[in-house]
């Protein structure tokens, strides 16, 4: 009877154990998840057409992807007066659009020297990606929580439209930042619309999670490429005390 109950015990442990093992594993790509998909959020828009195309961000191995580099362009009001809906992208109809859909008295700037405007909507159409995270950097504090217009469609003429609130975290030391995690698809039907206040301005850095690009088939890899979190926004961690550790672990 004793090696019968002994054989129960560790039969017990050897479970539980395994359990635990289980426990760690899914915990640990839940966090994979979370980290590479820059939110951590699932998208509660339909499976066939989503702003991430009914999908999560990519998920390569930790370390194993390059680090997300911004597409950045600033939005500058050269009047005394509001102007509204300043759109970016929209590619397919811009590039021949006047102007290319800039308003009257908004400038665009690259944030990388050399390179225009226009050149960016051409990369909508030849490099198409998954934005992971939007930094937004205002003139003021108010142009900074401006909302976005969010749109997408489709050549059959789906359309699925959202508005993007920045919020600023109480707990931020300034005021003029903000970063959006919302996940969505850029590619040449896509465009994003924001007011700019009367002499303000407003940089955007859209930072990819993944995009495609078919040149690299021509060298043997794949067309499409993951990146790594830029870790602009980094999360809290919270450090306990080993009296309270115990406790939750049940302790004494």
């Amino acid at each position: 009877m004793r090696e019968i109950a002994e054989l129960s015990i560790n039969s017990k442990k050897k479970y539980i154990k395994m359990d635990i093992k289980k426990y760690f594993i899914d915990a640990e790509e839940e966090m994979n998840d979370k980290y590479l998909s820059y939110s951590g959020d699932d998208t509660d828009f339909d499976d066939d057409f989503s702003f991430d195309g009914g999908a999560s961000a990519p998920a390569p191995a930790m370390g194993g992807a390059p680090t997300s580099q911004p597409y950045i362009i600033t939005l500058s009001n050269g009047t005394t007066n509001a102007i509204a809906s300043n759109v970016v992208g929209k590619a397919y109809q811009n590039i021949t659009s006047a102007n290319n859909g800039v308003n009257t008295g908004v400038t665009y700037t690259m944030g990388v020297s050399g390179t225009t405007y226009l050149e960016f909507l051409y990369t909508q159409l030849n490099r198409p990606f998954v934005n992971g995270l939007t930094y937004i950097d205002g003139s003021t504090a108010a142009q900074s929580i401006k909302t976005l217009q969010l749109k997408v469609r489709d050549v059959n003429g789906n359309i699925q439209e959202k508005t993007l609130v920045p919020i600023i975290d109480p707990y931020q030391q300034q005021n003029t930042i903000v970063a959006l995690r919302t996940v969505f698809k850029w590619d040449g039907f896509t465009s994003l619309s924001v007011d700019l206040n009367a002499s303000a301005s407003t940089t955007l850095y859209f930072y990819p999670s993944e995009n495609v690009n078919v040149g690299r088939g021509l060298s043997g890899q794949a067309v499409a490429r993951a990146y790594g979190n830029p870790n602009i926004v980094r999360q809290d961690k919270v450090v306990l005390g080993r009296g309270v550790a115990n406790a939750l672990r049940g302790g004494a």
